[in-house]
């Protein structure tokens, strides 16, 4: 395929970046194939995408733009995508394709205390050389290159052309880790248990601090590495209502199947969520509906999300200038859980950049606690771990419309080589009880170990 005309004209306007997008005529089903056949040439520099109502899926590979470690912030994200958005030629502009960044903040980047995760530990965003875009009725193909010559422009053109030629030919790679786990392992239990009980006397105290979420880790081993494609194929078969996403870098993979949303923008609108408070499902219907019931009726549980409706409606007000009105809870149920929730959605104020919308809503009291920052710093001087990126946004970010989505990193785990490491959390009140908090934690890293193909009664 010769280069198109209108990259040709934006070169010779000046443009040496480039964002070409392009209808596509397979079907859905070829085309999430993608992730898979994409491995032996990308492992390692892939993400996937994928929002509970399956509206739009994000698969992409090469990373022709990098932003990792302190530089992944919030202040330089934004700068770099208002850069890109004025030096980047783009010939249309579709929602969800074109110059996307995709990648995870941490949790906290002023937390420095030792972690797992490697280079990830800092945050990681990349803007691909290739990206597919489904939503509800088309499919597109973004392919992103920069040239500063004409024959090099035309070099990087033919080669990419090539090189996804050979990626739709090549059959998908077949892995298999079900069944294959060796080890789990519920990482320092007692001192948790410690710690939840000197945080529920903290609260007892007279002062501001409400709720701190305290998060802990399950160590899971086995012989073979682990394959994000079959981790996240188990995901999508096992898992209703939640976000799906994978993320590499080099050896490393963080993946998960969330049900929370952190912040959606169109140019008109903000979308976010209030999730909180939790009970499992039943075994029966009859015994769901009661559970749900129940939940619906919990005093604590109903506390945990009220702090965090009150917030979220807080930061809101400050990205609106329309009313925002109050709602009761409904169930949100996922498979092995349900959560107290509610959706509310603002016109968006004309100023208001997307990612400080993101920025200032994270960490929700969901995943922080409230007061925010008091409980940020218990976090940070008790926890004992690094979060890295679970309970932090993950998601893209368009860059010359400012619009996209971020969830929040929560069912998720993260693997290097043939170890891996689950992340659960759980909201501490004043009536939170130690034993009852390490159950919830247990039921919430049961998606993750099911898909790992481990045994999801520990």
């Amino acid at each position: 395929m010769s280069i198109p005309k209108e990259i040709i004209k934006a070169y010779q306007k000046g443009y040496r970046k480039f964002s070409w997008v392009s209808r596509l005529k397979e079907k859905k089903g070829d085309i999430s194939s993608c992730f898979e056949k994409s491995r032996s040439r990308f492992y390692g520099e892939r993400f996937y995408w994928e929002t509970p109502e399956k509206d739009l899926i994000l698969i992409g590979f090469g990373k022709e733009l990098e932003i990792t470690r302190e530089q992944a912030s919030f202040t330089n994200l934004k700068t770099i995508t208002v850069i890109e958005r004025e030096e980047r030629y783009q010939n249309q502009v579709v929602a969800g394709a074109g110059a996307v960044f995709f990648g995870g903040f941490p949790f906290d980047g002023t937390n420095q205390r030792a972690s797992q995760w490697n280079e990830m530990a800092q945050g990681l965003f990349y803007l691909p050389t290739f990206m597919l875009t489904v939503n509800q009725t088309e499919q597109y193909l973004t392919l992103n290159f920069s040239a500063e010559t004409e024959a090099e422009l035309d070099e990087k053109w033919q080669a990419l052309q090539q090189i996804w030629r050979e990626v739709t030919n090549q059959p998908a790679a077949k892995t298999k880790t079900a069944d294959n786990v060796l080890a789990t392992e519920e990482m320092g239990v007692s001192d948790w248990l410690g710690l939840v009980a000197k945080t529920v006397e903290k609260i007892k105290e007279v002062g501001p601090l409400e709720k701190v979420v305290l998060a802990r880790q399950m160590k899971v081993q086995q012989t073979q590495p682990f394959q994000a494609e079959e981790i996240l194929k188990n995901l999508r078969k096992q898992q209703n209502n939640t976000y799906f996403f994978v993320l590499e870098s080099g050896k490393n993979v963080f993946i998960g199947a969330t049900p929370e949303r952190l912040l959606a923008a169109s140019k008109e609108e903000f979308s976010t969520a209030c999730v909180a408070g939790s009970i499992p499902r039943g075994k029966t219907l009859a015994e769901d509906e009661a559970l749900g019931n129940d939940l619906l009726r919990d005093e604590k549980n109903r506390q945990e999300h009220q702090i965090v409706v009150n917030r979220m409606i807080t930061e809101l007000k400050k990205m609106t200038n329309a009313p925002i009105l109050e709602q009761q809870p409904q169930l949100m149920k996922n498979r092995d859980i349900q959560h107290l929730f509610i959706s509310i959605k603002v016109a968006r104020q004309v100023g208001i950049s997307f990612l400080d919308g993101v920025k200032a809503l994270h960490p929700t009291p969901a995943l922080g606690g409230e007061p925010k920052e008091l409980a940020l710093d218990w976090i940070k001087a008790n926890e004992l771990m690094n979060r890295g990126l679970y309970g932090a946004p993950i998601g893209w970010i368009s860059v010359k419309e400012d619009i996209g989505e971020f969830a929040v990193g929560i069912r998720s785990a993260f693997f290097t080589g043939n170890e891996g490491y689950l992340y659960a959390g759980c909201g501490i009140v004043k009536d939170s009880q130690p034993d009852l908090e390490r159950e919830e934690t247990k039921v919430k890293f049961k998606p993750m170990l099911r898909g790992i193909g481990g045994k999801s009664d520990v």
